[in-house]
C-alpha cells in the first residue's frame, strides 16, 4: 500500500496539496485529472523527486514515465542495470521475453520506436520486483494501436506480479481499461475522490458495453465540470 498523511506540496504561493490523507491499496489505482491538476506532482512526491511536507509510507518504487529514460546502450544492458546477482542476465532476458521485446535485446535502446522503448521501460520496472509501481502517463504519446498492445502487456505483467500500481492519466478510456479503482483529482489545493471501482477482469472488459458507456459518460461529465471557466477563478 501507499499511505499519504498530511501531505503538503507547494511551489511558492502555488499550493498543490495541503494536508492530504489518502491510501492506495494493492491493485491498479488510476488517477484522472486535467492537465495541471497535480497528478505528476503526486507521483514525484511518492518517489522522492519533489519536496513535500507530511508523511509518505510505501515500499521502494519502480517507475515508468511518459518519456522512457533509457541509456544509449543495449536493451539488455538497460534492464540489467537495475539488477544485481549472478542471475541478472537471465532475469533481464526473461522479463524482455515477457514484454515481447527480447528480439531487440542487443539493439541500442535509443534507436527503438516509442512503443518498443516503453516495453523496455516496463521490463525494467518489473525486473526490480518492487511492490510499488508508479506510471506517469506512459502511453500518452503513442498511437492507439500501440497503446492497446501495451495495455495487454501491462495486464499480463500485473497478473504475474502483484503490485500496488498508481497510473496517472487524463484519458478516460485508458482508465476504464486498466483500473481496479478510478480516482478523480480536483480542486486547489487538490483532493482525491473515489469515483468508481471496476470488478471485471481487464482481459474481459468491453469498452462498448452499456455499463462502460455509462461510466465513460459519467467520467466525461465530471471532466466538463472540472474544466469549466468558473473553476479557475
Amino acid at each position: 500500500m501507499i499511505e499519504l498523511s498530511k501531505l503538503r506540496v507547494a511551489y511558492g504561493d502555488n499550493v498543490i496539496y495541503d494536508g492530504l490523507d489518502f491510501l492506495f491499496p494493492t491493485g491498479v489505482n488510476v488517477i484522472l485529472g486535467a492537465s495541471g491538476s497535480g497528478k505528476t506532482t503526486l507521483l514525484r512526491a511518492v518517489c522522492g523527486l519533489a519536496e513535500y511536507g507530511g508523511e509518505i509510507k510505501c515500499d521502494p518504487v519502480a517507475t515508468v514515465f511518459q518519456e522512457p529514460c533509457l541509456a544509449p546502450v543495449s536493451v539488455l544492458s538497460n534492464v540489467m542495470a537495475v539488477l544485481r546477482g549472478k542471475d541478472a542476465k537471465q532475469r533481464a532476458t526473461d522479463m524482455l521475453k515477457m514484454c515481447r521485446i527480447d528480439d531487440k535485446a542487443n539493439k541500442r535502446a535509443t534507436r527503438l520506436s516509442g512503443g518498443e522503448k516503453q516495453r523496455v521501460s516496463l521490463a525494467r520496472a518489473f525486473a526490480t520486483e518492487r511492490s510499488v509501481l508508479l506510471l506517469d502517463e506512459p502511453f500518452q504519446s503513442l498511437d492507439i494501436g500501440v497503446k492497446r498492445q501495451l495495455y495487454r502487456t501491462l495486464d499480463q505483467l500485473l497478473a504475474a506480479y502483484a503490485k500496488t500500481a498508481v497510473l496517472v492519466t487524463h484519458d478516460a478510456d485508458e482508465a476504464l481499461l486498466l483500473a481496479d479503482r478510478i480516482y478523480v483529482l480536483e480542486g486547489r489545493p487538490a483532493n482525491l475522490s473515489l469515483f468508481a471501482e471496476i470488478d471485471a477482469p481487464r482481459a474481459e472488459r468491453d469498452e462498448f458495453s452499456p455499463q462502460f458507456t455509462q461510466l465513460r459518460m459519467r467520467l466525461h461529465d465530471k471532466f466538463v465540470s472540472l474544466t469549466a471557466p468558473q473553476d479557475h477563478k
